[in-house]
């Protein structure tokens, strides 16, 4: 016998994936719509081409001939190919918008170094969704990086718009890492509480951290930003983010970043919410009444690693550059989840020292 649905079960569940297929849809339209901008503006956007060296001065004028900037002329892709549309006279070139320009002083720095990248197609399509990306993000554009973000996306998303809208919501949650000015970085905030956790975790280790002048704990710069790509393996690093990302879980997140809001705990949480729908360190971070959004699994995680290393770098480490050459040789060696465990460990130990001081 066959199961019946109820009438009224049925037609909401049509009206659920119809609101579903209505949103695919519309996310795919809207970056198409973005894309052909862009391929208004660069004509390589699109064509399967990337660009390789620079095609623009900084005052608007085209480059005639890129590949006299250093670039390969014989890559396989054909991103040296010069456009007929661009004037040999340069005087007589359009002028161009200030934000067009930016866009285009950045399009050759996009990085493609992955094996999977090695092929044209592929390259391509990392190259395009990075483009498009920098274009609607003008206030950061496209920063080194971001291509350690975005090439598992492509990796394993076929579509390219759905790959886009899965790398932009990705930017929402960790855009502030890429925040860099003359001043300051990104990472900044959590670089500082790095080194709080590390002074009262292994405060040995932070004493001789500071000793060898890397007190501000900028050799933890790129694990931070790009988070754990190039420490871990490209099957680990995937791992690590689906558990970060489920450790980290607060049900209100897709709303702050749908408003693009700062993200802030206890901002929507009431009083009688169970906790049991948060992320196992979001819950922890509740319970303490911890509020520093700063302070994520990350920080822990890189933590986790200094001691993983303690003993090593006492002995060893005579000078930061020590520090960082050990530091940049653990690509591939770490445990995703071994790290992980360890990082929810030093967690809880960190909460209840903080607690007691």
């Amino acid at each position: 016998m066959l199961f019946e649905i109820p009438r009224s079960s049925a037609l909401n569940l049509c009206t659920y994936f119809a609101n579903i297929l209505s949103s695919l849809l519309g996310a795919m339209l809207e970056y198409e719509k973005v894309k052909s901008k862009c391929q208004e503006m660069e004509k390589r956007v699109g064509s399967g081409r990337i660009v390789v060296a620079p095609i623009i001065t900084e005052d608007g004028q085209p480059i005639v001939n890129p590949s006299s900037n250093g670039a390969n002329s014989g890559e396989e892709v054909k991103s040296n190919e010069v456009d007929s549309s661009i004037p040999e006279n340069r005087n007589d070139s359009i002028n161009l918008d200030k934000e067009v320009i930016q866009w285009k002083l950045t399009l050759h720095q996009i990085d493609r170094s992955l094996l999977y990248y090695e092929s044209s197609e592929n390259q391509a399509r990392l190259w395009d969704v990075l483009a498009v990306y920098s274009w609607i993000d003008r206030d950061i554009g496209y920063c080194q990086g971001m291509s350690d973000l975005c090439s598992p996306i492509i990796l394993l998303i076929e579509n390219e718009a759905d790959a886009f809208w899965c790398f932009e919501r990705l930017m929402r949650r960790v855009r502030g890492n890429f925040k860099c000015t003359s001043n300051t970085i990104g990472v900044r905030a959590q670089l500082t509480l790095l080194s709080s956790v590390i002074k009262i975790l292994d405060p040995k280790l932070h004493e001789h951290i500071v000793n060898l002048d890397g007190g501000e704990y900028l050799f933890a710069f790129r694990m931070l930003m790009v988070l754990f790509r190039r420490e871990f393996s490209f099957v680990d690093a995937l791992y690590l983010w689906e558990l970060i990302w489920s450790m980290e879980y607060n049900p209100h997140l897709f709303t702050i970043y749908e408003a693009n809001a700062s993200p802030n705990r206890n901002q929507d949480k009431s009083q009688n919410e169970d906790l049991m729908k948060y992320g196992k360190f979001e819950r922890k971070c509740l319970k303490s009444g911890q509020k520093d959004q700063q302070a994520n699994m990350s920080i822990f995680l890189v933590a986790s690693i200094l001691k993983a290393k303690n003993k090593r770098l006492l002995l060893e480490a005579k000078g930061l550059d020590d520090l960082v050459k050990m530091l940049n040789g653990i690509t591939g060696e770490l445990d995703a989840k071994k790290a992980c465990n360890e990082a929810l460990k030093l967690h809880v130990k960190y909460l209840n020292k903080v607690c007691l001081i």
